[in-house]
Order: structure tokens, then sequence, then C-alpha cells
């Protein structure tokens, strides 16, 4: 980035009512980490009405259920997992951006 596209982004980040560039991605930022928990916490929400239970249970639970198929039953479980982690990892990146 050239001088004057330095310049003209800083005038516009300021014109929005930030201090500084920083101040603005860190609010981007957040934004962004936000909607992906938003994301992520909607497919936990998903499975849990889906299979009526909390992902643990949904794991003690998982040999004995008949339905849906097994291999149904393990990608929902790789996507509830990945989503749980997600949401974590997240949450804590966003605790470090406030």
């Amino acid at each position: 980035m050239n001088a004057l596209e330095e310049q003209i982004l800083t005038n516009t980040v300021l014109a929005f009512g930030y201090a500084d560039i920083i101040s603005f991605a860190r609010e981007q930022a957040r934004n962004m980490v936000q909607q992906r928990i938003i994301y992520y916490q909607s497919r936990i929400d998903y499975f849990t009405v889906k299979y009526g239970v909390e992902y643990e249970t949904f794991c003690r639970q998982f040999h004995t259920l008949t339905a849906p198929s097994l291999l149904e039953r393990e990608n929902d479980s790789m996507e509830w997992e990945v989503a749980i982690d997600a949401v974590s990892e997240y949450q804590h990146d966003l605790n470090l951006l406030v």
C-alpha cells in the first residue's frame, strides 16, 4: 500500500468515528468472530434439536440409537464436535479482542 492509499484508508476510518485503524480492525474482527460463533452455535442447536439431547448424552447413547443411519450419526457427530470446538475457540478469540 502506498502512502496515498494509506492516507485515504486512515481518513475513511476516522470519518466513520474510529480513533485509528487498529480500533476499526479490532471491531471488524470482533464482528466477524461473533458471526462465526452465531453460525456454529446454530449448528449445535440444530443437532441438539435433531437428537433431543446435548452432545455428551448423544455420545453416550451413540451405539444404542437406531435412527438415523450409522453413517449419518457419524457425520453428525463429527460436525457437532467441530461446531462445539469452534464456538469454544472463537469465544476465546473474542475475549482477547475485547
